[in-house]
């Protein structure tokens, strides 16, 4: 095993010797209007070489393994003059960076061919692309005010973003993260005028961009593209505001290029729930840390996985209830030297959270239906801190090392109240819940990626290791009192307390790694051999005290245990590549081994498992602007703590929680299929897609409920966990964009089916709940004039539940909600701007008082100054009807849950912003070791 490892080490010291004898040629290729040059015909001449090679769909060329630095570069392409050019350079140069070549456009092709530019969408393999200058969007626009114009995204109010019907997580700016690739900084803050292309980007990981060897599944990301006369210079924002109610709002943005250097600076303060920079504590976290406290109250229809949140938030913008948020961060990127790149962020978020909700859960078992319903309100006050880095390091052309150290602290104070009544044929509940919680959260993590070609084209070896470490201290102090009556005389019969202080602590520590060698078969084929390691280590502590008798600690609630998850997947894939299509097929052993031990328990387990995986992939490229592509991979699911610690978690007397520590983990088989197709001549864009998962060994939970026993009137929900089979979903999403009279209108038809077949038990009876949720928006792009923007829009969804247990169909469980929105500007006097944002829903199905229809408009009046417009005063109102509110139905194995929070109500805010920039230079040389790499796929 030994000499195994030491292998990939020997060869890569072996071949670095040898690597200076040979070098790198690239260059990009433009027209006299700065557009790239895609399938220029480029020849390298010299005494020792002759080679050949076609510009990508950037301009790009790239020759390896050039003999000789002295060569003769020759260009053709159709409608173009031929080009020419003798370089001489210095032998000892192993990384040669030919200046822009500028093709001129042939006199005789002008008069027998029309030249009418390239695509405003491109589609590449995993990427879609759009060029920024083809959308239209007025003087200090955002690079959200773009996103919003392009086919295929959607923008909501709360800035979340969604391309092709997935979710897009992270941001990158010219191939590299930015701030930490947080998504809303950069989409709310950079300037839409600074941006060439956009890409939407099918993102398999680090060592993936590097290899081409894409496996698993992606995560969607998006990544901003500078242009060229933007790469040096600055631009500074800032704006502050005061409003009624005591409204508040300051930020403030600066950015400086000097090509590849590049410093950000971002501060943010408001009352406004306004989260402008999500530094992953607030932005995302919509309710306010209810995670603990809602742990402490109940909700036990709404524990183990499998469960759907239907239905739509209806509100505008921001989080649920009251915020004030204060955050900070810089972020930096510069090229070091020839062959070092680093970059990397520091920021900082405070939010204070306040929330009052309304909830209505009915949990149904077979002859029986247990109603829950109650108020809660919850403050939640977190503090976040995150630094990550990165430093890329390229010698050669054949060599690349990328070290990415990461460190964060979270520590988040809840404090919540709860009153319920909880009714049933047994008896009746009033039960008032008092929470202080307390949780500190310390991570450390890193990762180094090693990477080296061989001179053989086509075979590389490539090594990725990562470590990452994190500790959890939480002390939960939960107060619980109760009343039971009879359901049928109202009479008291008994009354309970409990209180009780939970002090957990878990540790976790994960390592895996990736070790790819891939060996050329041909010319367009190779033969990769993969081998993954994965394990985690979890030591978990649990002491439980019992306030209300001298703070006795609780043996029978408390529990020191520790497991490991671990996987081993050893592969061969077998990819073919052609110039319209590509596949590939492959199959990977993949062993899996937990292992548990209980030390106060006296218990021990340990469950493995093998999993035979196959690997697939195809794609086949129309043209640059039309592409198919299917996809399968497998994956594993460990389970968590609370679903295997072999004690009972009674935090809730009401809804306690029993650990199965014999779980095995969950397998996912996972197929998607994607369609792209942009109609160069019409404008007209297409995208749809289809994805199945099928879960074996699903972890699913088993609700008990319990009867009243020994005289006792209290009765309980009880929660387990067993594995089971036919757990599946499939999804499917289609965008059609139709652009009228030259732009001025563009009809957007979106649409998506999901059906999810969720397997639980109920009484430890077998339980199918069959979820389809239907949803169709049409949407219009107005835009006639320079004058006016207007975009409005309808959609309808109906989310329908059917159960296979009969008992569980007698309750409402099909919502239905329509939806109208229109936002829009006007621009009038020149310097004056009229903005509009209006909707209004209508709902039916939601439980009682829950089933609100708001309407909310927000309106402001803006005067603009200068020139250029860089100074705006703006009077602003928010939700003038004063009828902003969260609504959403959960539906989890036997329970649907309808909950209706407060967010910030009707307020006007009078702002003053200005922005400063001056911008001059051209494109660098230098794109960065990741796009040159994938450029000569």
């Amino acid at each position: 095993m030994k000499k195994l490892l030491l292998l990939p080490l020997i060869l890569w010291i072996t071949n670095t010797t040898f690597a200076q004898t040979v070098r790198e040629v690239t260059g990009v290729v433009r027209d006299t209007t700065g557009l790239s040059v895609i399938g220029a015909s480029v020849q390298l001449a010299s005494p020792t070489d002759t080679l050949r090679i076609s510009t990508n769909v950037d301009g790009v060329f790239t020759f390896r393994n050039v003999k000789s630095a002295q060569f003769t570069l020759s260009l053709k392409s159709l409608g173009y003059q031929p080009f020419t050019k003798r370089y001489l350079y210095n032998e000892k140069q192993s990384k040669i960076t030919i200046d822009p070549i500028t093709l001129k456009m042939s006199a005789t092709a002008l008069k027998e061919v029309t030249i009418s530019g390239t695509p405003a969408v491109t589609i590449k393999e995993d990427t879609v692309e759009y060029r920024a200058s083809d959308y239209k969007v007025r003087e200090n626009s955002t690079t959200e005010d773009l996103l919003k114009k392009m086919p295929g995204i959607e923008v909501d109010k709360d800035g979340n973003l969604t391309a092709q019907g997935k979710q897009v997580t992270r941001v990158k700016v010219n191939g590299k993260e930015f701030f930490g690739g947080d998504l809303k900084t950069a989409t709310q803050n950079l300037p839409a005028d600074l941006i060439e292309r956009i890409q939407i980007v099918e993102d398999y990981g680090d060592q993936a961009n590097v290899t081409g060897s894409r496996t698993g599944e992606a995560e969607r990301i998006l990544n901003i593209q500078i242009r060229p006369d933007r790469n040096k210079g600055y631009f500074v924002n800032g704006t502050a505001g005061v409003g009624n109610e005591d409204r508040y709002q300051l930020t403030a943005t600066g950015n400086y290029f000097n090509n590849s250097r590049q410093i950000s600076g971002l501060a943010n303060l408001n009352n406004t729930n306004a989260s402008l920079f999500n530094f992953g504590g607030g932005g995302g976290n919509r309710g306010g840390g209810g995670g603990n406290f809602r742990r402490a109250m109940g909700g036990g229809g709404n524990r183990g996985g499998g469960g759907f949140q239907g239905g739509n938030n209806f509100s505008f913008g921001g989080s649920d209830g009251i915020t004030t948020v204060g955050s900070i961060g810089l972020n930096y990127r510069d090229q070091w030297s020839k062959t070092l790149t680093s970059y990397g962020s520091f920021s900082y978020f405070n939010r204070d959270n306040d929330v009052e909700s309304d909830i209505f859960q009915e949990n149904v078992y077979q002859g029986r239906t247990v109603i829950d319903d109650r108020i809660t309100t919850s403050n939640t006050i977190s503090n976040n801190y995150r630094f990550n880095w990165n430093l890329e390091y390229q010698p050669d052309s054949l060599n690349y090392i990328k070290i990415s150290p990461s460190l964060s602290y979270s520590r988040t104070e809840s404090l919540g109240n709860e009153n319920a009544n909880i009714t049933s044929a047994l008896s009746n509940l009033a039960q008032t819940t008092s929470a202080n919680n307390v949780s500190e959260a310390p991570t450390l993590g890193g990762n180094i990626l090693l990477n080296h070609r061989f001179h053989k084209r086509g075979r590389n070896i490539s090594l990725n290791l990562s470590l990452n470490s994190s500790n959890t201290d939480v002390e939960d102090d939960n107060n619980l009192y109760g009343l039971y009556f009879d359901p049928s005389t109202g009479t008291l019969l008994q009354d309970s307390t409990q209180h009780l202080l939970l002090r957990d602590k878990n540790e976790r520590l994960s390592t895996s790694s990736r070790l790819l060698y891939i060996e050329p078969v041909s010319l367009r084929s190779t033969l990769e051999f993969n081998w993954n390691y994965n394990r985690t280590n979890y030591d978990n502590n649990r002491e439980t005290f019992d306030l209300t008798s001298a703070n006795n600690r609780i043996d029978s609630l408390s529990n020191l245990y520790n497991y490991s998850f671990a996987t081993n997947n050893l592969g061969v894939t077998y990819r073919f590549s052609d110039k319209n299509y590509n596949y590939s097929v492959g199959i990977s052993g993949q062993p899996t081994l937990l292992n548990g031990e209980s030390f106060t328990q006296n218990f021990t387990t340990r469950r493995t498992g093998f999993n035979l995986v196959p690997v697939a992939r195809f794609t086949y490229k129309f043209s640059r602007t039309k592409e198919f592509n299917i996809n399968y991979w497998g994956r594993n699911n460990e389970p968590g703590y609370q679903q295997i610690q072999p004690v009972t978690d009674r935090s809730n007397l009401n809804y306690p929680v029993v650990g199965n520590p014999d779980l095995d983990a969950e397998f996912n088989h996972t197929l998607n299929v994607r369609y792209n197709n942009f109609d160069f001549n019409t404008g007209r864009s297409l995208f749809a897609n289809l994805s199945a998962t099928y879960t074996n060994d699903k972890i699913v939970t088993n609700t008990v409920l319990l009867e009243p026993q020994g005289g006792q009137n209290a009765f309980t929900q009880e929660t387990r966990y067993l594995n089971t089979d036919g757990y599946y979903t499939v999804r499917g999403f289609y965008s059609f964009s139709i652009p009228v009279a030259d732009k001025k209108y563009t009809f957007s038809f979106n649409g998506s089916a999901n059906y999810i077949n969720n397997v639980s038990f109920s009484n430890s009876l077998k339980n199918i709940n069959k979820n389809l949720i239907l949803s169709q928006r049409l949407r219009l792009q107005v835009n006639p004039a320079d004058w006016i923007e207007f975009n409005p829009s309808a959609s309808f969804t109906y989310n329908q539940n059917e159960y296979s247990l009969k008992a569980m169909n007698n309750a409402n469980r099909n919502v239905k909600t329509w939806s109208l929105n229109a936002d829009g500007r006007f621009y009038f006097l020149k310097t004056m701007v009229l903005g509009v944002d209006f909707s209004k829903n209508m709902n039916s199905g939601y439980s009682g008082s829950l089933n609100t229809n708001p309407m909310i408009l927000n309106t402001y009046l803006e005067k603009q100054f200068f020139k250029d417009k860089r100074a705006t005063l703006r009077l602003q109102g928010y939700d003038l009807f004063d009828e902003s509110v969260n609504v959403n139905r959960t539906i989890t194995n036997n329970s649907t849950i309808d909950t209706r929070s407060n967010r910030l109500g009707r307020y006007f805010m009078m702002s003053f912003a200005m922005r400063l920039q001056k911008f001059t230079g051209k494109r660098p040389d230098n794109f960065g070791p990741m796009r040159r790499m994938r450029a000569e796929e």
